[in-house]
């Protein structure tokens, strides 16, 4: 990739060759020596790496991302702040001075990265911001204190975060998007940043039909699109994947809309998991089981980055949004340069990892009607850890019932098979019937007979079949005494 600009606390760099996989915390680190922001996890679990960006408009808000899984790419035309840009001169910023005072730091390791999360939690604007405890605990969730100092470190937070002010002292540089090439002339750089869903998908259908040749000696690639990229740089980071032509769609608007209609919703597949759990946590659209989803999802690191159409896309069978989706009867819109087609989510799926668009098409939405009560649906999650961990199995179950009798039912779960999947036997066992006529064993031994689980580092196959079980019981049990 060449033609890097960007701005880092305050000064603007221009940076060529850079590699298309390069990440932004290798940029940092190695080409801009600012060596504050850590090496820890690769893989967006630690924060150790944790920085801020804001768009170059100057109208959205500084947001944590983790510098590991981020491409450089990705903040061409931005503004990044690291823990060595907010203090000014030798004035340290509050929250420097407040971890000081009040001795929360031991080893030090990461201490940059709750540094960074907690100056990004000073700088909100939404009231109230920053006094209460539980959600200055929230904005260091994805920060890992590997010497168990939290106490200090929250009693830093509170004593600061209300102190902290702007960063006045950081002047950025006006910045105009530098993507101005054309398609032919962008395909040479490996990382291109789509601008609109016309220019996507030009790109795609000149890819798919003459593939890129970075070089003699290497095959034809089809281009790999990213918007938060938290999961495919995981794979660039631990497995040394290579992408040689990569496609960022993160800044297409008409992708990172929420839109209603009566009572569809349209979910554009840029939209971020951060602004989906702020669009299900208010009024009307509150919805305990996707807020339940989102904030076990991830930190805010991930949760700025990351999409829900990033997350349908890797076709994982243990993605949490899947089988959310699912139990909604969702359906999605892929699209091309001279076609659009619309299929249920059931149908997305065809084997591990496998989905059903073709190389040059792109997920533009997700598609759902909204329930007359949120209410009818729950999400469980099974999973090493409470928060920030991917899940062993997940269970999303709607059950809308009249009159004491089932109306419907659809049930869906992750980390059972080889895809998502919807268990349509066991809703035909509950459909039209009182749920006091229902046989849990029966239940059980129905689910059984559909699910195929498989034992790896995660879970065995048994622990998987027998929390199905508990998560299906558990729910028709709990409806039942509901009733």
């Amino acid at each position: 990739m060449t033609g890097l600009r960007t701005t880092v606390n305050g000064l603007s760099v221009e940076i060529g060759n850079v590699d298309a996989t390069t990440s932004l915390l290798d940029l940092l680190r190695e080409t801009l020596n600012l060596k504050g922001t850590k090496q820890g996890c690769g893989s967006g679990d630690c924060g150790a790496c944790t920085v801020m960006i804001a768009a170059a408009d100057g109208q959205a808000e500084f947001r944590t991302v983790n510098a590991c899984i981020t491409p450089a790419g990705a903040v061409r035309d931005k503004h990044v702040v690291t823990v060595e840009g907010v203090a000014d001169g030798d004035d340290l910023h509050p929250v420097q001075q407040a971890l000081i005072d009040q001795h929360a730091s031991q080893c030090g390791f990461c201490t940059p990265g709750f540094v960074m999360s907690l100056v990004a939690h000073s700088l909100r604007t939404d009231a109230p911001k920053r006094g209460a405890r539980e959600k200055l605990v929230t904005a260091i969730s994805g920060n890992l204190c590997r010497c168990t100092g939290y106490g200090p470190i929250i009693a830093a937070g509170l004593a600061s975060c209300d102190a902290a002010g702007q960063l006045d002292h950081l002047t950025y540089a006006a910045q105009q998007p530098t993507s101005t090439e054309t398609p032919s002339q962008q395909a040479d750089i490996g990382y291109r940043i789509a601008r609109s869903e016309a220019e996507l998908g030009q790109w795609l259908q000149q890819d798919s039909a003459a593939g890129i040749i970075p070089s003699q000696s290497e095959p034809r690639t089809a281009a790999k699109l990213i918007a938060g990229a938290t999961d495919a740089w995981v794979a660039v980071n631990q497995e040394a994947q290579e992408h040689a032509n990569i496609i960022d769609i993160s800044r297409i608007e008409s992708l990172r809309v929420i839109s209603q209609e009566q009572q569809m919703l349209n979910i554009g597949a840029c939209v971020s998991h951060e602004a989906l759990l702020e669009f299900f946590t208010t009024p009307p659209n509150r919805s305990a089981a996707v807020e339940e989803l989102l904030r076990r999802f991830g930190s805010p690191q991930i949760r700025h980055a990351g999409t829900i159409g990033g997350n349908l896309c890797g076709g994982s069978p243990i993605a949490d949004w899947s089988p959310l989706l699912l139990a909604l009867d969702a359906w999605v819109t892929l699209k091309s340069a001279t076609a659009a087609r619309t299929l249920p989510l059931s149908e997305f799926f065809l084997g591990y990892r496998q989905t059903s668009l073709a190389g040059d098409e792109y997920l533009a939405s997700v598609q759902l009607d909204i329930p007359s009560s949120w209410s009818n649906l729950s999400f469980e999650k099974i999973s090493k850890r409470y928060e920030d961990d991917i899940s062993s199995v997940c269970a999303a179950i709607f059950l809308d019932l009249a009159e004491r009798t089932v109306r419907q039912a659809r049930i869906a779960f992750g980390g059972v098979a080889a895809t998502p999947v919807r268990v349509r036997k066991v809703e035909d066992m509950l459909l039209g019937k009182s749920l006091t006529d229902v046989d849990d064993g029966l239940l059980t031994n129905s689910l059984a007979s559909v699910i195929t689980p498989i034992s790896d580092v995660r879970a065995s196959a048994d622990y998987r079949m027998q929390m199905a079980k508990t998560l299906l019981l558990q729910r028709v049990q709990g409806a039942r005494k509901a009733d």
